[in-house]
């Protein structure tokens, strides 16, 4: 379990400082979670578990599309280190539930702010659309914030993400030590926490909350080089988002998946595809 304290100052990437916390870990007795473990060991897929926990990362082919390339034995994959991320950290979530570490911000933003960014951004996205699809912002932010604050003590004791009764987010749920999920995507992981997470059944409220926030850790889509002509801050800022989303695959990411990750029967649609095989390859060039 992560039990630390990681203090940020809110930019999408910085160098974070680490707290250890005196907070005990404890013993996760409710039954629903334990029902929701069961269910990932019961959608274990054997064969691709063992690859992944035998595998050697080769590297990134793609991070717009989030492709990594793997092998395990004589075979190449390609991996979809997305759909495979948002896996684990489910399952983490799962497995650290009540024991997450916190990240802490050192000026805690408001969350109406934070929700009025994403709900902005959607309302933008959608466009053109219906009328029926239309929906007033304010009134977005005022509903969602209100379920937040109103949840405030059970998202604190479960997931340590702390917000104050004025509404201010003090702490968001930390999974895993030396990884940090991209900040940009904060406003829409919170605007998705009002109606994309069941709030008044306790075992889906647990099990749509841990993957909203799983999504939330997954790494970001990068757009591809952009070359001569573009803006050279922006491309300077990519550039550097690019370098911390491929050490943090390759040294964070992967090495987890070998260590915890229950490969279940949903990651064979369409999170690895055999690519080659290279005891097929070596036929082949003996006959040359």
């Amino acid at each position: 379990a992560v039990t630390g304290v990681q203090t940020c100052a809110l930019p999408i990437y910085n160098e974070m400082e680490y707290e250890d916390s005196d907070r005990e870990p404890v013993t996760c007795r409710l039954v629903t979670i334990k029902e929701l473990r069961a269910t990932v060991r019961d959608e274990m897929h054997n064969n691709l578990t063992e690859m992944f926990a035998s595998h050697t990362f080769v590297g990134i082919v793609d991070e717009r599309r989030r492709l990594a390339a793997m092998q395990s034995g004589v075979k190449l994959f390609l991996v979809d280190y997305g759909m495979v991320s948002s896996e684990y950290f489910y399952q983490l979530g799962l497995t650290d539930f009540g024991n997450f570490g916190a990240i802490r911000f050192e000026v805690p933003p408001k969350i109406q702010d934070l929700l009025r960014i994403a709900a902005a951004h959607e309302k933008e996205r959608m466009q053109p659309a219906c009328e029926e699809d239309e929906f007033d912002i304010e009134e977005v932010v005022e509903v969602i914030s209100a379920q937040l604050i109103e949840r405030r003590e059970m998202l604190l004791e479960y997931f340590t993400m702390e917000i104050s009764p004025e509404g201010d987010l003090i702490s968001i749920p930390l999974l895993m030590k030396g990884y940090t999920p991209s900040l940009a995507k904060l406003p829409r992981f919170l605007l998705r926490l009002g109606p994309h997470v069941n709030w008044t059944n306790e075992k889906r409220c647990f099990d749509t909350f841990l993957r909203e926030l799983a999504d939330f850790y997954v790494p970001e889509q990068l757009p591809p080089n952009q070359g001569e002509g573009s803006n050279e801050e922006v491309d300077e800022e990519i550039k550097q988002r690019r370098n911390v989303v491929r050490k943090a695959v390759e040294e964070k990411l992967f090495p987890a998946f070998s260590g915890r990750l229950i490969a279940t029967k949903a990651l064979m649609k369409g999170a690895v595809l055999e690519v080659a095989n290279l005891k097929g390859l070596y036929r082949v060039f003996e006959r040359c």
